[in-house]
């Protein structure tokens, strides 16, 4: 019986993770215990179902849910930590899509849409200098109490000097097309 639960369950589990990672809420204090606990959920409830897979050898029903389970993990996790300019290009269409996103009166943003929260590590989208601008700032990490790193869209040129949370963009790697990537590292992939 418990055999028979353990996938279920993990797919239960790796859900309720995956909604959470896509949805971005920040709860601001609950984020210490809620960002390790979602963790746990979205990570081993994967881990729960491919085991069960392969303890189960039920090939032909999970044959197709593990390799979603495993792209739609690898694709809304934080790859930039690895590759930082091979996940701006497998993400672009996204960027470019999210560039429709109008930045908030707030200096952290507005929120991106539900579908597209992953993108940033705060789940909105800043707004590059002046009111009006057509400069965008997606956060890929934002440190405590001041500064961030992540792709930028100036459409003006080299975005040196822009505020980025408290520090400024010093140094930026032109990926293309109007987008840059500053305070990330550049690994060459």
């Amino acid at each position: 019986m418990r055999r028979r639960a353990l996938p279920w369950i993990g797919l239960a589990c790796w859900a309720v993770g995956f909604a959470w990672h896509c949805a971005r809420p920040s709860l601001w204090f609950l984020d210490l215990l809620l960002v390790p606990a979602m963790a746990l959920l979205y990570g081993g409830g994967a881990v729960a179902v491919v085991v069960a897979v392969l303890v189960g050898r039920r090939w032909s029903a999970w044959v197709l849910v593990v390799p979603v389970i495993v792209v739609l993990t690898v694709l809304v996790n934080p790859g930039w930590r690895v590759a930082s300019g091979a996940y701006f290009q497998v993400h672009r269409p996204l960027f470019d899509l999210a560039l429709g996103t109008a930045p908030g009166p707030s200096y952290y943003g507005a929120p991106l849409p539900l579908p597209l929260r992953f993108l940033t590590v705060t789940g909105k989208v800043s707004s590059l200098g002046e009111e009006g601008s057509d400069g965008r700032f997606f956060p890929q990490w934002a440190g405590i109490p001041d500064d961030a790193g992540g792709y930028l869209y100036s459409p003006g040129g080299s975005p040196v000097g822009v505020d980025l949370y408290g520090s400024l963009c010093a140094d930026p790697v032109d990926l293309g097309d109007d987008w840059w990537m500053c305070g990330l590292a550049d690994n060459g992939l």
